[in-house]
């Protein structure tokens, strides 16, 4: 019995691969990508590392130009291609490179123009062991680039979005005068992989070892733990960045005397999810009057918790500094002052993100109105057999009154002794008033339409029949100058 493979994997993208063809679904990335940055028709010579099982080098074989050198490199054996000459061989030993640059030698290359990297460990459930394997790979492949890339070549490399993606991301910039970050439509939405693609390469003469060194480029490269804004008014977006490094549980705790006595508390909601008050310093806030049944069910969950449950912990948090600091207050009075601009800042700060919150709201009902409106208008116009109107609000036919229909210079001259003449100008201030009401009006009225179309059509006629009579007495003077003297 074979190996079952879940339905959400077999998308159209997988259907596509099979019916074209392609070893993999793979494939469609690379497609996707050359579309938008069209790097295939210009590479003479192309190396696909990590390679397995060909369908970047079926794809680059039917793009690239008739004869060009087309070389797949991977641990795993790569079934035979028409075009392409695979390689089994591992490209961080010294062996592959030799390998490499033999079968350039036989084929007459002496840089590669393109230079594909879409390797990355088996995915298990270690996400940031995995990150950091599947990043040093995209270095050893940069290194590899570095030796066979072309100047000006291109490289493409598939990375994850971890803590060591801006460390890459500026390994690249220094080698490369453009890169480009994209993520294709086939990438599904759900991995936290991402493509890299350095234009121009610079080929400098000398490299800082460095910079392609995984220990001293990895090491700075961690990013501040995600701070999630409790008292925003938009949702937040979701991020594919995985779980945080050395997090180890999906529940973090911190005691409610970091919570009371922090210069940042909405930071502090924002960071973690419970707060306990098992902690001795937190035995004077739990014995207090002030912390109620409420307030100890509030802290703990606070992923639970809404804006006006977040509001009411701050709140909470004033009255019990104040009360469990009354000697500081004595001797700085700052302290109570502080609290109350404090208490005031926050809740005006709330007020503030409920009223934007309420007109984004009413906006975006608003827009959503409107085009439901506009789309049921197509619908029944579609379904009549009725071409748009021109002069409805939101048609964007920029090319209905091009100047490109003057293809000379009498018809320059024609259009500048009648168009613009005042009566012709008064004219048409009026239509476009009138055009103006009937629009924000939004009359749906057949009558109303008919008599508004007929006015525009008289409109357009006279104009036409002034620009063809001065048309015709600029010929006649052209063929007959003594007639008109």
């Amino acid at each position: 019995m074979g190996k079952v493979k879940g339905k959400h994997r077999l998308d159209k993208y997988y259907h596509l691969a099979k019916e074209q063809g392609y070893r993999s679904r793979a494939a469609w990335k690379l497609i996707q990508l050359d579309s938008k940055f069209s790097f295939l028709r210009s590479s003479q010579s192309v190396l696909d590392l990590c390679a397995a099982p060909g369908g970047w080098m079926q794809v680059a074989v039917k793009h690239v130009p008739v004869g060009s050198l087309v070389i797949g490199v991977d641990l795993d054996p790569i079934r035979p291609i028409r075009g392409a000459i695979s390689v089994q061989q591992d490209i961080t030993t010294p062996k592959c490179r030799s390998t490499i640059k033999k079968l350039m030698a036989e084929n007459g290359c002496r840089a590669f123009d393109l230079v594909l990297h879409d390797g990355s460990p088996n995915v298990g459930g270690a996400w940031a062991k995995e990150a950091t394997s599947q990043n040093s790979l995209v270095i050893d492949s940069v290194k590899l680039a570095t030796e066979l890339l072309a100047p000006k070549g291109t490289f493409i490399t598939k990375i994850f979005r971890s803590q060591d993606y801006n460390a890459v991301l500026y390994c690249l910039r220094q080698l490369f005068e453009k890169v480009e970050v994209d993520k294709p439509l086939a990438s599904r939405s759900a991995s936290a992989e991402i493509y890299i693609i350095g234009f121009k390469y610079k080929a400098p003469s000398k490299i800082d070892p460095r910079l392609l060194d995984v220990k001293h480029l990895f090491q700075g490269g961690k990013e501040p733990p995600k701070v999630i804004d409790v008292l925003g008014a938009t949702k937040q977006k979701r991020h594919r960045d995985g779980y945080e490094d050395g997090a180890t549980v999906l529940r973090k705790v911190c005691s409610v005397a970091d919570f009371v006595w922090s210069d940042n508390p909405v930071q502090v909601l924002g960071t973690f999810s419970s707060m306990s008050f098992d902690d001795p310093s937190c035995l004077a806030i739990r014995d207090h009057t002030l912390t109620t049944e409420e307030v100890k069910s509030l802290c703990d969950d606070l992923r639970v918790l809404a804006k006006q449950d977040f509001k009411y912990l701050l709140k909470w948090r004033l009255q019990i500094r104040k009360a469990l600091s009354p000697e500081k207050i004595k001797t700085l009075t700052v302290v109570e002052s502080e609290s109350k601009e404090g208490e005031d800042e926050d809740e005006r700060v709330l007020n503030e993100i409920e009223e934007k919150t309420n007109i984004l709201e009413k906006k975006q009902k608003k827009e959503k109105k409107l085009k439901a409106k506009r789309r049921a208008k197509e619908k029944a116009r579609k379904a009549l057999g009725i071409q748009v109107d021109a002069t409805e609000d939101g048609y964007g036919d920029q090319d209905l009154f091009s100047l490109s229909s003057i293809k000379g210079k009498k018809d320059l001259v024609a259009v500048d002794n009648s168009i613009y003449d005042k009566e012709t100008t008064k004219v048409s201030d009026e239509s476009d008033e009138e055009a103006q009401e009937h629009s924000s009006s939004d009359l749906d009225s057949g009558d109303e339409r008919r008599r508004h179309d007929d006015n525009i059509e008289a409109l357009f006629d006279e104009s036409y029949e002034r620009i063809w009579v001065e048309w015709k007495v600029n010929q006649n003077r052209e063929s007959d100058p003594n007639k008109h003297t």
